[in-house]
């Protein structure tokens, strides 16, 4: 490529390329030169470093005042992930009043060699030439040799043109700086944040981009230059998520994970069903031979395992390698015992497609002895418990090895490796930290792993740079929180302590670090690619002891039971209310509490100790960039297991990770930043075109998404990044009934971005607009940094429904609602009807209409919408019944739920719902109905009249329980943020007393 095509490809469209030509430094040898080594100077040859000279002009954004600049182009030093051929600015040098230029003959003898690679044979007549940038310039003058005799005359032809432009300006003649478009080719923050070795924290990506952008609104743009550096970024990585990840092949890595609280026992059962999900290993119970873990054991001396060590165990957070068990073998240094077979035996072991290619296990109160507590001491526990989870594998233990474990007191995590994947893993650092007596012990805490995971072909050792792979960075961490009920904001603090204080030690040098900080970087555990808690977090349930064991007990409507009880955890509490593990993944749990179990008398039917009440305290989550996919297919504690107060929690993972070379990966980085880079130095000002300027959305109906779309397009020479604000600093940037897909964005030059505006009215913006104005009307505000605001009028007209309201309010109706037209229009309080004709309506149609199987699933969406508009309209059913449309029930039925699930108050007011969950019979039931207002009485009984008749019918004979775990939840709607909920098993008591 020649030097004018070079350069053309490096500027942006705001700069203009005048000449380019081929240069050279002088010939010298250099023994720092990494093409050379290992050779010494005298063997060293004439070292060429090619160069490129060129004259690069900007004409300002009026179109009147040129400057120039002159470059010197180098090309990239030969490195592990150098682009080849690519060139970047080495300096550059404004053509302004002291600028000056010269050529002259070179001294000393020719040069004889051959010239670089890439470069055309040139004439033995070359010229030096001297570029100095002036005295006021901070840098040195620059020499340079070319053959290029009449590229060289047009160099200086052009610096002094522009020198002579430069020279007639007076400073009335600008209102900008003049050279700020040279800034973005000589930052000195040149490295694109993708291409930073340090994944971005999991919390800050996880955040949508406008949350972390400056407070903004129309006329008050805040601060445009952070806000396009974040916005940029943003841009960036979805681009290299759509194009780069999307197309590339995928690396699945199975893991499996597991948590186990031990209680300070030793192993004793059989593993497999918690490490691999069968039982096959020789541990089984029952089994005539000696458990080979005993036998392991009674080689340990177990009584003189708690040695003194000099220095106590302190909550101080710890990622030496000292600290932990790095190794290669199954076996940990220096155990006293081997617990794997050796490699040898894998050859007659068939791999299985359901095996897991990594085990991450974390155990707590390994050891609860107060030894354990104030001293370090030997890994003889952490080596029975690696023993039992290698025989729990069973014949497919040699195909795995111990690749990490770390401890700290009664926490241990251990990573187990398929041997033939060992290459694939390196950087191993651990870390732990202790939460807990003063804060600091080592009763409670943590333990944690960060590792990178190298997907093949890319882990071949000692590959060439073009084969390098792109690594995930992949993070376990192994927890014990406060325990005790009334500790949850203990628990909620201690997850926000750990994600302070667990931290590794990356290596990397850190600048300016202070005298008593660290000497490198320390990473934190939020900054991966996909980040793990195996965890006893303690969290319990609100739910009432006796209303747990009571719902647990139902073995035909366990399932329901589970979805309801999961309400009233405290782990879902904190993640709901964004105290804690905000943004993480869990899989919805469909297993028994994992906690707390006895083996006295004193249990329940299910074996759960009378004294604390069942939870699940034994939790998986996960957390993941959009650099890895992460699914969970599974999630399970394992009764069988019984040696511990706690049984074990198992999940299995697939861990998808884009196969690309980390030469291509770069490539793709380093091109789309060229092309957005030092976009906040440009004095050219961005220009789009929004359109349209003014969107209609028609009608709006409850829970009916509506879209539109707009477009942003650039039609100037930069690229622009804009956002939307809002009008005033108080307001939001768009309506609550509006929702954009994209609240920010950068498009480049000559592109055009479209963003959907969906509206979507819920059911509390519904019950604001049914008793308002129907009429919506807004306008947004789209501000491109560094530009102009520009607006778009947006409106609506919103169509009132009987859904989202109170009865006090339908039953005032004087018709269909759609045709209210105002307030005033509504009967007077004493001359309302007796029940919502709307709901009388449905319950009517339902009982002539009724068939098997209602309420046991959902009804056709098509359906559900015309029945739903035939009640706000007044009009005729879309069908006359089930013989003409066998899914009509199941709709009419799927339309009662959604109706009293949207009213704004519950059939029974809140007020009655302790009193209703005490009563204890049929006719207390009753006396309470004389404290509900009367039309809400007339809808219990017709309610409770209408699923009496239903729990008749043969689908529902002896089991009208469901009927009730179906209706109690809309009819007695659920206070999630009362500390002490009203009890479910109470509410459900209540209804059943109406409905037999």
């Amino acid at each position: 490529m020649n030097p004018l095509d070079v350069v053309q490809d490096l500027i942006r469209p705001t700069e203009e390329v005048k000449v380019a030509i081929e240069a050279r430094s002088p010939p010298r040898t250099d023994p720092e030169s990494d093409t050379w080594s290992g050779a010494s100077v005298a063997d060293l040859p004439v070292v060429h470093r090619r160069k490129i000279l060129a004259v690069v002009s900007h004409l300002n954004a009026d179109g009147k005042l040129e400057h120039g600049c002159v470059f010197v182009l180098s090309e990239k030093p030969p490195r592990v992930h150098a682009i080849p051929g690519e060139v970047v600015v080495e300096h550059a040098f404004p053509v302004v009043g002291g600028f000056a230029i010269a050529m002259s003959q070179p001294r000393g003898p020719g040069d004889l060699s051959p010239p670089p690679p890439g470069v055309a044979s040139q004439p033995r007549t070359e010229l030096t030439v001297t570029i100095n940038p002036g005295q006021d310039s901070p840098f040195q003058p620059v020499a340079l040799q070319t053959g290029d005799i009449p590229g060289l005359r047009k160099v200086l032809d052009e610096c002094k043109r522009l020198r002579e432009e430069f020279a007639a300006e007076t400073e009335d003649d600008y209102d900008f700086e003049p050279f700020a478009w040279v800034a973005p080719y000589i930052a000195d923050n040149v490295l694109p944040p993708l291409l930073s070795p340090i994944p971005p924290d999991l919390r800050e990506i996880k955040k949508p981009v406008h949350t972390r952008l400056s407070r903004a609104s129309a006329g008050a743009p805040g601060n445009d230059i952070t806000d396009i550096e974040l916005v940029r970024e943003a841009w960036m990585r979805g681009r290299v998520e759509r194009e780069l990840y999307a197309r590339s092949e995928k690396a699945g890595l199975t893991i499996r994970i597991g948590t186990f609280n031990v209680n300070g026992k030793l192993p004793s059962q059989d593993l497999s069903a918690w490490v691999r999900a069968q039982k096959i290993s020789p541990l089984s119970l029952g089994e005539v031979q000696k458990n080979p873990v005993e036998e392991g054991m009674e080689k340990l001396a177990l009584d003189d395992t708690v040695q003194r060590a000099d220095n106590p165990v302190t909550g101080a957070s710890s990622s030496t390698a000292a600290s932990a068990t790095l190794v290669s073998t199954p076996s940990a240094a220096g155990s006293m015992f081997d617990f794997a077979p050796s490699a040898t035996e894998a050859d007659d072991v068939v791999e299985d497609p359901d095996d897991p290619d990594m085990l991450v296990l974390g155990f707590q109160e390994l050891d609860l002895s107060t030894e354990a507590l104030l001293y370090s001491t030997k890994t003889v526990r952490e080596d029975a418990w690696c023993m039992a989870v290698f025989a729990g594998l069973g014949e497919k233990a040699v195909l795995y090895e111990k690749l990490v474990s770390k401890q700290l007191v009664g926490m241990l995590i251990v990573i187990v490796i398929k041997r033939r994947l060992e290459p694939q893993f390196s950087e191993i650092r651990t870390s732990s930290v202790g939460t807990g007596i003063m804060g600091m012990m080592g009763n409670k805490g943590a333990t944690a792993v960060r590792l990178l995971f190298t997907p093949t072909p890319f882990a071949t050792p000692n590959a060439g740079a073009e084969r390098e792979g792109k690594p995930a960075t992949l993070t376990f961490v192994n927890a014990h929180l406060a325990a005790f009920d009334e500790m949850f904001e203990k628990r909620n603090a201690d997850f926000h302590d750990l994600s302070k204080r667990l931290q590794f030690d990356s290596g990397i040098p850190a600048d300016d670090s202070a005298a008593s900080g660290p000497a490198t970087v320390q990473l934190s555990i939020f900054e991966t690619d996909a980040l793990f808690w195996l965890v006893n977090l303690n969290y319990r349930l609100t739910a009432s002891d006796a209303d747990v064991r009571t719902l647990l007990a139902s073995e035909d409507l366990r399932a329901e039971n589970i979805t309801l009880l999961r309400r009233y955890d405290q782990l879902a509490i904190a993640m709901r209310e964004r105290k804690a593990f905000e943004e993480f993944v869990e899989l919805p749990i469909t297993h028994l509490p994992s906690y707390r179990f006895s083996a006295g008398v004193l249990t329940d039917s299910l074996g759960y100790d009378l004294k604390r009440k069942p939870a699940w305290t034994d939790r998986i989550l996960h957390i993941a960039s959009p650099a890895v996919t992460v699914k969970q297919s599974t999630y399970a504690s394992h009764s069988t297991i019984t040696m511990s107060d706690h049984r074990p929690v198992s999940a299995n993972f697939n861990v998808e990770v884009p196969v690309i070379s980390l030469l291509e990966y770069e490539t793709f980085v380093e091109r789309i930043w060229r092309s957005v880079s030092g976009v906040e130095y440009m004095e050219e000002r961005p220009r789009v075109r929004v359109s349209p300027t003014s969107i209609d959305f028609a009608k709006l109906r409850h829970k009916v998404r509506v879209t539109r779309n707009v477009a942003v397009e650039n039609i100037g020479k930069v690229p622009c990044s804009f956002r939307f604000v809002a009008q005033t600093a108080a307001a939001d940037p768009c309506p609550g009934w509006l929702r954009l897909d994209t609240m920010t964005g950068l498009v480049l030059p000559g592109e055009k971005v479209e963003i959907c505006l969906a509206a979507y009215i819920d059911d509390g913006l519904a019950s604001q607009l049914n008793m308002g104005e129907t009429r919506l009307e807004e306008t947004l505000v789209i501000h491109t940094a560094l530009g102009r605001d520009h607006f778009v009028a947006i409106a609506g007209e919103y169509e009132r429904t009987c859904f989202a309201t109170s009865i006090a309010w339908l039953v005032r109706l004087p018709g269909p609602v759609r045709e209210l037209k105002s307030q005033t229009d509504l009967l007077p309080e004493d001359r309302g009807v007796n029940a919502p004709r709307e709901l009388m309506r449905l319950v009517n149609w339902l009982m002539g209409n009724s068939t098997d199987g209602l309420f046991s699933a959902r009804g056709d969406e098509s359906l559900v919408r015309q029945i739903r508009e035939s009640l706000d309209t007044g009009a005729e059913f879309p069908v006359d019944g089930p013989d003409n449309d066998p899914a009509a029930a199941l709709a009419f039925a799927d339309v009662l739920l959604q109706f009293l699930d949207s009213l704004v108050e519950p059939v029974i007011p809140p007020a009655l719902h302790p009193r209703c969950a005490a009563m204890t019979s049929r006719d207390e039931a009753f006396e309470v109905l004389d404290g509900m207002p009367v039309v809400n009485v007339n809808v219990w009984i017709s309610l409770t009249a209408f699923l009496h008749f239903i729990g008749q019918q043969e689908a529902y004979k002896g089991n009208v329980e469901r009927l009730v775990v179906i209706f109690t939840p809309v009819l007695f709607r659920d206070d999630l943020g009362s500390p002490v909920p009203v009890s479910a098993v109470g509410k459900r008591n209540f209804l059943r007393y109406f409905i037999g």
